[in-house]
């Protein structure tokens, strides 16, 4: 049997793949409204679960509204998932990588929800809420891949249905983005209490903010692994530069990735020189959760690539 006969011919619908990058698309909103509720510290606003002070309709407050807008962000992702898992399976069940991302999110999202009722109602201890992070930030890992790989199936349905590691490139790539969650979940387990650190955002030279932090060995050693992080960024985006500028696909979401990078470094800057504003501290962790996305919709294209140059 040849090589082009065992290439999976299954068509992807436009609906299938819309749906897929919607669902995307409010994960990633999802991750981002909880940095929201963390800087902001609306995170326990709403005293009871499900409802609002027992009513459907939250009181007109910032906080409150705040909540419940995460709660219903939350409640909408894990439909929008559920609904992939589902096309999935009865549409492309022969393709691993647009019926197994979904699949796997779910039991991640019923883990995500379960943390989330536990922090409003009793709190959540550092390490269960690094968890909760985590399983997030997976969560929208498994999504993006998906939804990357679905789009590139519409426009060339011969595609095989795999990723690949193999090209120096992605394999810097992949390596960058395990670091990168590794900085940012660490966040949750070093942060002191109220502190911007165990929100989501990239770790910021503040004495402000170091202060207030858990000191030990644990601080030290995932601000060494933001320097490891960001030179592994640096070349990511260098290497685009030099080698991908004529693969569109790859080249245009490193240049999106990198803006979002550049983009968080920047609201340091203004946070340091202006005062951790409410505001820019908004910025920063939405714009953090946006830089996850689109390295995650890198990875996913680099892994699409046949050819290990």
């Amino acid at each position: 049997m040849s090589k082009k006969s065992r290439v999976p011919q299954t068509p992807i619908a436009a609906w299938h793949r819309n749906l897929l990058v919607t669902a995307a698309v409010f994960s990633v909103i999802l991750i981002a409204m909880g940095g929201v509720l963390c800087v902001t510290q609306s995170i326990r606003s709403c005293p009871d679960w499900p409802l609002c002070f027992g009513k459907v309709i939250p009181p007109l407050e910032s906080s409150p509204i705040l909540e419940y807008t995460h709660r219903v962000l939350a409640i909408s992702t894990g439909l929008l998932i559920l609904a992939c898992a589902a096309a999935g399976w009865l549409r492309a069940r022969s393709l691993r990588w647009i019926m197994l991302p979904p699949l796997v999110a779910i039991p991640l999202v019923v883990a995500v929800s379960y943390f989330g009722m536990l922090a409003v109602l009793y709190g959540l201890a550092a390490g269960w809420a690094a968890v909760d992070l985590g399983s997030a930030l997976l969560v929208v890992a498994l999504i993006v891949t998906a939804a990357v790989i679905a789009r590139a199936r519409v426009r060339k349905p011969e595609l095989p249905d795999r990723l690949t590691v193999r090209s120096p490139f992605a394999r810097l790539v992949w390596a960058t983005i395990i670091v990168v969650y590794g900085v940012l979940v660490s966040g949750v387990l070093v942060a002191g209490k109220n502190s911007l650190t165990g929100c989501l955002g990239w770790p910021m030279c503040s004495a402000q903010v170091v202060q207030m932090d858990l000191q030990g060995p644990g601080n030290i050693l995932r601000l060494f692994f933001a320097v490891v992080g960001l030179i592994l960024i640096v070349a990511v985006f260098v290497q685009a530069w030099r080698g991908y500028r004529g693969k569109p696909a790859v080249f245009r979401s490193a240049c999106w990735a990198g803006a979002a990078f550049l983009f968080e470094v920047l609201v340091q800057g203004l946070m340091l020189v202006l005062g951790f504003t409410v505001p820019l501290m908004i910025v920063y962790t939405v714009t953090m959760a946006a830089f996850w996305g689109l390295l995650l919709v890198l990875g996913a294209n680099v892994g699409l690539e046949a050819d290990p140059g």
